[in-house]
C-alpha cells in the first residue's frame, strides 16, 4: 500500500475545491486556449485552475478597455466584483502554493491589477479614474509564472530542461530536474552568488567528500560546474522529518530498525574516513524511495563537515545544525566540536525515528530508550563515543524490548 502523504492531500483536496468553485463561479469555456502555457505546473488541477483565471482576468479587463472612455468611465458593479474575487483568490493561491508549486504573476498585470484595486467597488459598480491606461491583453504567454525555476542546456545544447526550486539554507539552493535520457531525477546545488572564499571553498569541498563518499547511505555527488559554482547529485523524495510524519502511525518497528541500521552503517563510514559531519539534523537526513517499495536513509549537507586537518573552521565560528548541542559548543567553540557533539545529534535523529517525537525524553514510558537517549544527549563524559557503542546498545537493550512489546500488544 502507498505511504500516505498528508501535505499532498491536503493540497490535492486544496487544488479540488477551487478547481469546483471556479468552473461554477466563472467562464471556463476557453480553458483550453490556455492550458498549454501552464502544464509545467504538471497537477492538472492547478493547470485548469491557472487556465481559467487567466481566460477571465482577460475578458475582464477586455470589458474595462470598453468601458474606459477618453475622460474615464464606469465599470459595472458584476464586472467589479467578479475583478476583485479574482484578485482575491489569486492572493489565496500565492500563499497557500509552496515549493515547486510557488508562482508569481506577470510583472505587467500585477501593476494593472494593483491600479484596478485602488478604484474597484464591490458596490454599484467602479468609477475608472480619468488616467487609467488601455491594458495590453496578454494572450500569447503565461500571466501565472513559477518562481525560482530555470533552466539548464542538455551536453548537446539539442534541448533546454527546466529545473524546479526545492528547498535551499545559507550556502545554497538546490533544484530537482528530470533527465530526459536517463527518465530519472537529479538534484542540482547552485551556491549563493554572495558566498566568502573560505565559504565556497567549503562548498567545493562538499562536493569532493560526497563524489569520493562510497557509501548506499550517502546522497552520491556527480559533476561539478565551474562556470556557475554548482553540482548534480543523486535525488531523495522526502526528508526524514517529512517521511516520518507523514507514515509515523503505519511504520512498523522493522520498518524504523532498518532505517536506524542505515542512519548507523553510514555515520560509522562517514567517521572512518576521519570526518564529522557537524550539520546532522532531521532535514539533512533523506529517505529515497524505490519502485519496490524499500526506503533508503542518505545522509546529505556535508557543508559543515569538520576535517583533521582543515583550517576552514576558525577559532569563534558561528554554530549551526539544527539540533546541535548548543550548551556545550557555547562553551568551547563550534572549531572544537567533537565525536561525543556527533553522536548526540545522531541519538536524537534515532529517536525521532522509533517515536516520531523530537522532544520530552525524560517522559519516555520505554524504559531502556529512555537511558539510551538520556545518555546520548547528557554529561559529554558520559555519552556515547562512538557509533558502535549506540550500536550495540541499541541491538542489545532497546530493540528487543521494543520487539517484545509490540509482540504482547498485537
Amino acid at each position: 500500500m502507498p505511504d500516505f502523504d498528508k501535505e499532498n492531500y491536503e493540497l490535492d483536496n486544496f487544488l479540488k475545491i477551487k478547481l469546483t468553485k471556479f468552473i461554477n463561479s466563472y467562464d471556463s469555456q476557453k480553458i483550453a486556449l490556455f492550458k498549454p502555457y501552464y502544464i509545467h505546473f504538471v497537477h492538472s488541477h492547478l493547470i485548469d485552475i491557472f487556465s481559467i483565471l487567466h481566460s477571465n482576468l482577460n475578458d475582464l479587463f477586455e470589458f474595462l478597455n470598453y468601458k474606459n472612455g477618453a475622460n474615464g468611465g464606469h465599470y459595472n458593479a458584476e464586472e467589479s466584483r467578479q475583478l476583485l474575487d479574482i484578485i482575491e483568490q489569486i492572493r489565496i493561491l500565492q500563499a497557500k502554493l509552496t515549493n515547486k508549486y510557488s508562482f508569481k504573476v506577470d510583472d505587467y498585470y500585477i501593476e494593472i491589477i494593483n491600479r484596478c484595486k485602488k478604484f474597484l467597488s464591490l458596490r454599484s459598480g467602479s468609477t475608472i479614474p480619468e488616467i487609467f491606461p488601455k491594458i495590453d491583453i496578454i494572450e500569447e504567454k503565461a500571466i501565472f509564472v513559477k518562481i525560482n525555476s530555470t533552466e539548464i542546456e542538455t551536453p548537446d545544447n539539442s534541448r533546454k530542461i527546466t529545473i524546479h526550486y526545492i528547498g535551499g539554507g545559507s550556502y545554497a539552493k538546490v533544484f530537482r530536474y528530470k533527465d530526459p535520457y536517463y527518465k530519472i531525477k537529479f538534484a542540482i546545488k547552485r551556491a549563493h552568488d554572495n558566498l566568502r572564499e573560505d565559504e565556497l571553498e567549503r562548498f567545493k569541498n562538499e562536493f569532493k567528500d560526497l563524489k569520493q563518499l562510497d557509501s548506499p547511505f550517502i546522497i552520491k555527488a556527480y559533476t561539478y560546474n565551474d562556470e556557475k559554482n554548482e553540482y548534480t547529485m543523486e535525488f531523495a523524495d522526502h526528508t526524514i522529518q517529512k517521511f516520518i510524519r507523514n507514515n509515523n502511525n503505519s511504520l512498523t518497528f522493522e520498518s524504523r530498525r532498518k532505517l536506524i541500521i542505515q542512519l548507523l552503517n553510514a555515520f560509522e563510514y562517514i567517521h572512518s574516513k576521519g570526518l564529522l559531519h557537524r550539520d546532522v539534523s532531521y532535514q539533512n537526513i533523506l529517505i529515497k524511495k524505490y519502485e519496490d517499495g524499500n526506503y533508503f536513509i542518505k545522509v546529505s549537507d556535508f557543508g559543515l563537515v569538520k576535517r583533521p586537518e582543515s583550517n576552514l573552521t576558525r577559532q569563534g565560528t558561528e554554530i549551526k545544525g539544527a539540533i546541535n548541542d548548543y550548551s556545550d559548543l557555547d562553551r568551547v567553540g563550534f572549531e572544537n566540536y567533537e565525536i561525543q557533539h556527533e553522536t548526540f545529534a545522531i541519538a536524537k535523529v534515532i529517536y525521532f525515528i522509533l517515536t516520531g517525537r523530537e522532544t520530552n525524553y525524560h517522559k519516555e514510558p520505554n524504559e531502556p530508550l529512555k537511558n539510551f537517549i538520556l545518555k546520548a544527549i547528557g554529561d559529554k563524559e558520559n555519552r556515547f563515543n562512538n557509533v558502535a557503542e549506540m550500536k550495540k546498545d541499541l541491538i542489545k537493550d532497546v530493540f528487543p524490548y521494543i520487539r517484545n512489546a509490540e509482540k504482547i500488544r498485537v
